[in-house]
């Protein structure tokens, strides 16, 4: 799995997800998946993202500098109308305005428990809010980070009525170095 989250959070203003991964391919730098629920669980990919910026200064996982590109537009699901409207209503994702959403991480605080806790600053919709997410890192390279964090859709000017405010994220994601 590959970026850090800056997709999952733009997925998971979609509806309430109850997992979003982020999938790596020899070919791409991956696919983000999150599975929604309006009306019935449906998946969601974006299939176009990319690291702006990866740095881990030092080796150090405290350090870690994230910026993560989403093409909105590049979001699909099975059931096309939901996908349709998702992407074109001016209350959710509205791509022709909004073609993309950025993530950026700029260090990480270790825990007691051994998580970290990071405050990642999302621009979605051109509104950019902090959000608090909880990573699990592994200890060896290439890492990999599961995290979660609550998403409050409506900071990022989703208005549609449907998807719950406060939006939980879940994520996996193999870091790029």
């Amino acid at each position: 799995m590959k970026p850090l989250l800056l997709c999952l959070l733009a997925a998971g203003i979609l509806c309430s997800f109850t997992q979003i991964g982020i999938v790596s391919s020899e070919d791409t730098p991956g696919t983000i998946q999150a599975i929604g629920n309006a009306g019935s669980d449906q998946v969601f990919t974006f299939t176009k993202w990319n690291f702006t910026k990866a740095q881990l200064p030092e080796g150090k996982i405290e350090n870690i500098q994230l910026d993560i590109e989403i093409n909105t537009s590049s979001l699909s699901c099975d059931w096309k109308d939901l996908e349709k409207n998702i992407k074109k209503k001016k209350d959710y994702f509205y791509v022709k305005k909004f073609p993309s959403a950025m993530i950026s991480i700029d260090g990480a605080t270790l825990n007691e428990d051994g998580t970290y806790t990071t405050e990642a600053m999302v621009m979605l919709r051109n509104k950019e809010k902090p959000v608090t997410l909880t990573l699990t890192v592994s200890e060896e390279k290439p890492y990999q980070v599961r995290g979660e964090a609550i998403i409050q859709r409506r900071q990022f000017g989703f208005s549609g009525n449907g998807p719950k405010d406060e939006v939980p994220v879940n994520f996996e994601v193999t870091l790029p170095f």
